[in-house]
């Protein structure tokens, strides 16, 4: 273990040799930002993408998102891009952050955020454009304009946008004014020699309220649609879907959904890291963050799988360790490499870690270690008989198992049924079991026991949710009452995979108070560990995960082209796009419904249909 030491103002360091170094966190700045790191591997992607945007600048004016989930790396790629396109020739670049610009509207932001991109010559004109229009002189105070000599680029620009945003007639014309402006801009790169090019940046829009979504699709479509202008867009087209739908008539979600296709011609999605990929990006964050001696490769597995692989769930994970590393001086005892154990239960297993600190347990880590060794001997068939299963069965006051197969698998269950619920799942995860196999401190200390169950000081801001919650309800069973008779589930077997499972609670119970055995699984890892503790009666599925909208389709294709599950599936969301009824059709599923009286009679209706075959059979 490396030893603790603290500088003059009382901050803990590590001794390493002659020199110290204090931990830092990261920002949440692009990747590639000042120090010109590419942890990402932006480099060739914004080199194709760049590419394709010159060698198509005769088509413009076109689209382009850079479609992926919250903290993907659009930003970086984005910023890759920029400098990409900035460097090329007769290329210009504007950047317009939608989330950040501001309180006002979209619309004039973007449009101001073009027009201080043209020299004052080319607003000039722009200007006399203006007073042509003569309904438009008495707003505008075109003497003062026209000279010049009055006001700076920025204060003419913001008249031009008082003339033009006056009122419905002037804004009619505000197109006309761009397209005249633009126009005399290409006009000017052609004499010189070159075909300009204007790229548009429009980041973090997934982050904007709808109405502020809406309004940008409007500012490209409408007024911004002229010759040489290439917008890129930074969003998640799962919000932006959302947002446009939400502001369709009522009824004609599909009609948004095109219209939103019409804005956008291209559609780069990123792609998760590979493995590779997402080792050297741990392997970078913990360079910059001066940690990486403290990460054995169990750890950064741990870190790369139950992130997602996405990159700002991984920095926060660091800095939470940073945080708690400078705050809590219980790991002086703990031991850095535990701590940041713990800190891993935390951020990736947050029901076993509200075990672990909850002093209603008696010893959570020892109890699931026996468990698990126990569970392990019984499914190979081994009948050796061992002294810790043995308390472990004694703490738990029950009769400890003898060495014929059938009363171990009866014990098994039997101890099961005493144990937390996530236990069975976390005994598939071996992650987790290398995790907790992997705290090293003296087996039998009290004193370390209590410093790993000590709160942490700090926490994820966004905790993400445990693989392993298993959503078993102890509640007497009541039966519910369903088209007009009692529904009786019991020893049903569901699965629901969505990455919300909170949201699904009031409906999990009801199915549990009524006999069903409800598995919840946040991510496909966690399905598939499930699949194969035992295939499910029904899936019950959502759509989206991870901002992406067809998640829930494709894993559902995974399991029945790997063999995993070729049973009943209902769909339970309320989206109702073409394409993914299309792929509820495809895939012999039911649904779409988030209506929970259906989602009742759904799964009774197929326990009955099971419960009839077996009677046949």
């Amino acid at each position: 273990m490396v030893a603790p030491a603290f500088d003059a103002y009382g901050y803990s360091v590590f001794a390493s040799g002659a020199s110290t170094d204090r931990f830092v966190v990261l920002n949440d700045a692009p990747l590639g930002e000042g120090d010109g790191a590419d942890l990402l591997e932006t480099t060739p992607v914004a080199r194709g993408l760049a590419d394709l945007i010159v060698a198509s600048r005769a088509a413009a004016p076109f689209a382009l998102a850079v479609d992926a989930a919250w903290g993907m790396g659009k930003s970086s790629l984005m910023r890759k891009l920029e400098s990409t396109l900035a460097a090329e020739p007769a290329v210009s670049v504007v950047w317009f952050n939608a989330w950040t610009s501001g309180q006002a509207s979209a619309l004039e932001g973007l449009i101001k955020s073009v027009l201080l991109r043209f020299d004052r010559n080319l607003v000039r004109r722009a200007v006399r454009s203006i007073q042509r229009r003569t309904h438009l002189l008495g707003v505008l105070r075109a003497a003062a304009l026209v000279s010049g000599s009055v006001f700076g680029l920025g204060r003419l620009v913001d008249e031009i946008w008082r003339a033009l945003s006056v009122d419905a007639r002037s804004r009619n014309q505000m197109k006309g004014v761009l397209r005249d402006l633009f126009a005399a801009w290409l006009a000017k790169g052609e004499r010189a020699g070159d075909r300009r090019l204007l790229v548009v940046f429009v980041d973090d829009l997934d982050r904007c309220a709808a109405e502020r979504i809406v309004e940008v699709c409007e500012a490209i479509k409408l007024y911004l649609d002229v010759p040489g202008v290439v917008f890129v867009l930074a969003c998640d087209q799962a919000v932006l879907w959302k947002a446009v739908q939400g502001s369709a008539p009522e009824g004609e979600p599909a009609g948004a959904v095109e219209y939103l296709e019409k804005i956008i011609q291209i559609n780069y999605r990123i792609p998760p890291p590979s493995a590779a990929s997402a080792l050297r990006l741990v392997d970078g964050y913990l360079e910059l963050s001066r940690t990486a001696g403290l990460f054995d490769d169990s750890m950064k597995s741990v870190i790369i799988e139950r992130s997602g692989r996405n990159p700002r769930r991984i920095k926060r994970l660091i800095n939470s360790f940073v945080l708690e590393y400078h705050l809590n001086r219980s790991w002086d005892e703990l031991g850095v490499a535990n701590l940041v154990r713990v800190v891993l239960l935390q951020h990736f297993y947050p029901t076993f870690y509200s075990i672990l600190v909850s002093p209603r347990e008696a010893d959570p880590i020892r109890d699931f270690l026996r468990y698990q060794e126990f569970r392990a001997k019984v499914r190979h068939g081994e009948t050796e008989d061992r002294h810790d299963w043995r308390e472990l069965f004694a703490d738990k006051r029950l009769r400890p198992p003898d060495a014929a197969q059938a009363s171990l698998t009866e014990s098994l269950a039997e101890l099961e049924r005493e144990l937390p619920a996530q236990f069975p799942l976390l005994a598939a995860d071996r992650d987790f079991v290398a995790l907790l196999e992997s705290l090293d401190g003296p087996a039998n200390s009290d004193q370390f026991r209590r410093l790993l169950r000590k709160p942490l000081t700090g926490g994820p801001a966004l905790p993400l949710p445990d693989p392993a919650d298993v959503a078993l309800f102890a509640q007497p069973r009541q039966p519910l009452t369903a088209t007009g008779r009692d529904v009786d589930l019991a020893g049903v077997r569901v699965l629901w995979i969505d990455d919300n499972p909170v949201s699904n609670r009031r409906v999990i119970e009801r199915l549990s108070n009524s006999g069903a055995i409800v598995t919840t699984a946040t991510d496909r890892t966690a399905a598939v560990a499930a699949l194969r503790e035992g295939e499910p009666d029904v899936i019950l599925s959502d759509f989206t995960r991870d901002g992406y909208p067809f998640t829930g389709v494709d894993d559902v294709a995974y399991f029945r082209e790997h063999d995993l599950y070729h049973g009943p599936v209902v769909f339970c969301s309320g989206q109702r796009l073409p394409q993914l009824l299309r792929r509820v059709e495809e895939l012999d599923a039911i649904g779409p419904t988030n209506d929970e009286n259906e989602i009742v009679r759904w799964v009774a209706r197929i326990a009955a249909e099971k419960a009839a075959a077996r009677t046949r059979d």
